[in-house]
């Protein structure tokens, strides 16, 4: 992992703290001694309000009036004397992209792509036309606009099975379904409520992403890894991963990347298409992601080299460990499957999200005990 450049302290805030990825950019910064993390938040009750990393949490009402949030940000620049801001998921990012130049003039930002890039990236549908006009490599996909009239002429000549998605906002698998023919798509669709859905064609093979920190279009830094753990829903993120070089993948990525002049992170989805052997790219992700710690733990750091990025130091491509690694949850799996797991401590501490528990354990036990009063209080309910 680079962290030579940055040798004087520096506190940088983060400003949309009610997202579910915060405790693992938290981790991935927690491990950089010379930086002061502060958090903004809509939401009182956060575990990461209770880590040790975390220098100040600060609430704040959940407020649509961007010029009110813009506001909050620069009272909290001032107040703490900021030096970075760190956006972390797709509303906040949108909303700084939109009015960053109401921001205090002494603070830096990390890059972001401008806002027309942006939502390009955060449609679905608008992403399969990026890549049609640049000969990038997608799934067959159309989009049905009308859902309660759709009948099989809509669907073209595209092959069934077809998996239907959202064109936004479907993390963690939500609104991912799949059908065998036209007729089970019908009734479904016909059921819902109206709103664009992007039907694709079911790639045969396997799930491989791609993570990416980039500068006017080129890659700073990268680590693909594909998922080798199921959970308990396919379209949900794997519970381990295997991180992994493929020179075929990259070129695909780094075309892409290069296209949409991108500035910031990404996270990108693809597949590997057994039927034409070659690699797909399914969907954008312009924020952190919920493995960004796993890539930390293999050697690179995105969100510390995008704080970098933001105070102009320039660093090496980094490299990675070629290795495997478990979240929390599979390596809870993996030990009940195997208690002779539990021995292997050095793989735990170094390849695992154990690591992260370790060393900042509260966030964890007060999310297990708010996770566990909210389970028995719906059981109370339901008596």
């Amino acid at each position: 992992m680079y962290q030579e450049p940055l040798l004087i302290h520096k506190s940088i805030l983060i400003p949309d703290g009610e997202s579910p990825l915060l405790i693992f950019v938290v981790n991935c910064l927690a491990e950089v001694s010379n930086i002061k993390i502060y958090i903004m938040s809509s939401v009182k009750s956060n575990s990461v309000r209770y880590s040790r990393y975390n220098s100040n949490y600060r609430y704040y009402p959940k407020t649509d009036n961007d010029a009110h949030w813009i506001q909050q940000i620069n009272d909290e620049v001032k107040k703490h004397k900021i030096d970075v801001i760190v956006p972390i998921y797709e509303i906040g990012i949108s909303r700084i992209i939109k009015n960053n130049k109401y921001l205090d003039k002494n603070v830096k930002l990390v890059p972001l792509p401008d806002l027309e890039t942006f939502q390009i990236a955060i449609n679905k549908y608008e992403l399969i036309k990026h890549c049609r006009r640049h000969h990038i490599p997608i799934p067959d996909s159309f989009l049905v606009a009308n859902n309660r009239q759709s009948t099989s002429s809509n669907f073209g000549e595209i092959d069934f099975p077809v998996i239907i998605k959202p064109i936004k906002n479907c993390g963690e698998g939500r609104g991912i379904f799949s059908f065998n023919t036209s007729n089970e798509l019908i009734l479904h669709l016909q059921k819902k409520t109206d709103h664009p859905i992007l039907v694709q064609k079911y790639i045969k093979g396997y799930d491989i992403d791609c993570s990416v920190l980039a500068k006017e279009g080129k890659i700073v830094a990268y680590t693909i890894q594909q998922g080798n753990l199921p959970g308990s829903n396919p379209y949900k993120p794997h519970l381990g991963l295997e991180f992994k070089k493929n020179d075929e993948l990259f070129e695909i990525v780094k075309k892409l990347i290069a296209s949409l002049h991108w500035n910031g992170i990404v996270h990108i989805d693809m597949r590997y298409d057994q039927e034409n052997d070659q690699y797909v790219v399914i969907e954008m992700n312009p924020r952190f992601w919920t493995t960004v710690d796993a890539s930390h733990l293999m050697g690179v750091n995105f969100p510390y080299l995008s704080i970098l990025q933001a105070l102009e130091k320039d660093f090496p491509l980094p490299t990675y460990r070629k290795e495997n690694y478990l979240s929390l949850k599979g390596f809870v799996k993996m030990s009940r499957k195997n208690l002779l797991f539990l021995l292997r401590w050095k793989y735990i501490i170094r390849n695992t999200q154990l690591r992260y528990v370790i060393v900042d354990p509260i966030p964890t036990i007060y999310k297990f005990v708010d996770r566990t009063k909210n389970i028995i209080m719906a059981k109370f309910k339901n008596v």
